[in-house]
Formats: structure tokens, C-alpha cells, sequence
């Protein structure tokens, strides 16, 4: 199977039986899919803001466990601006609690938009192990 087979099965297992319902790889891929996403496409700002930041919390997490330790630590930087317990799996109250954040940390969010989108680790490698090693 490769990465966009593993990333299709993935994100169809998420929305048939829902992230607890899914395996840890399927997590893993179904979260680096929307992170990159939506973050490729309009910046952590959006990825909070959409449906798909219904996963975020799990996006440090989800690149650590295919070795991107860079990625992962400026996705925690964002998640981090939601206080310690992140940023909440309900979109209404992370709406909510993203407005009040933005309009604070405009600069510091566009600055982690940058740094994430630069690549700082090879995720296309990083994956391709992945998807080998779980699928």
C-alpha cells in the first residue's frame, strides 16, 4: 500500500467509526492529513477554524510518531495557545476560543504558518516508513 492509499483508508476510517474508533496508524495519518491541509491552505488559523480541528489536538503527537520532531514542535506551539489542554475537540468552543487567540497572536500564528509550511523535516520520507512499517 502507499502513502496515499494509507491517507485515503485513514480518512475513510475516521469518518465511518470516528477517531476513537480507528487504529493508531489510522490516527496517525488521518491527523497529518488534515494538519497539513488545512495549515498548506490558510494557516493554523484555519485548521482551528474548520472541522478538520477536530483532530489538531493529536497533531504533535501524530508527527512525532513518524519521526517529523520538528513539524511536531511548532504544531505544539499552536496547540499550546489554547492553554494545557489544547485546543477543545468541539468546534464551537474552539471557534470561540480561537477568535480571542488570533486577535492576540496574530504575528506569532502567521510566524508558525511559515516555519510549518518550510518543511523543516522530510514528512514525504517520513511517511513513506511510516506507511510501510503500519499498513
Amino acid at each position: 500500500m502507499n502513502s496515499e492509499q494509507a491517507f485515503e483508508k485513514s480518512l475513510l476510517a475516521l469518518e465511518e467509526k470516528g477517531f476513537d474508533g480507528i487504529r493508531e496508524p489510522e490516527r496517525v495519518l488521518a491527523t497529518i492529513w488534515s494538519v497539513e491541509a488545512e495549515v498548506n491552505n490558510g494557516g493554523f488559523d484555519q485548521l482551528f477554524y474548520n472541522s478538520a480541528g477536530d483532530v489538531a489536538f493529536y497533531a504533535a503527537k501524530a508527527l512525532q510518531s513518524i519521526g517529523a520532531y520538528e513539524m511536531a514542535a511548532i504544531s505544539q506551539r499552536a496547540l499550546d495557545l489554547f492553554g494545557e489542554n489544547g485546543p477543545p475537540k468541539d468546534r464551537d468552543v474552539r471557534v470561540e476560543k480561537l477568535e480571542k487567540i488570533s486577535e492576540v497572536n496574530e504575528e506569532y500564528l502567521n510566524q508558525l504558518d511559515y516555519d510549518f509550511t518550510e518543511y523543516p523535516d522530510d514528512i514525504i520520507e517520513l511517511l513513506s516508513i511510516y506507511v510501510q512499517s503500519n499498513f
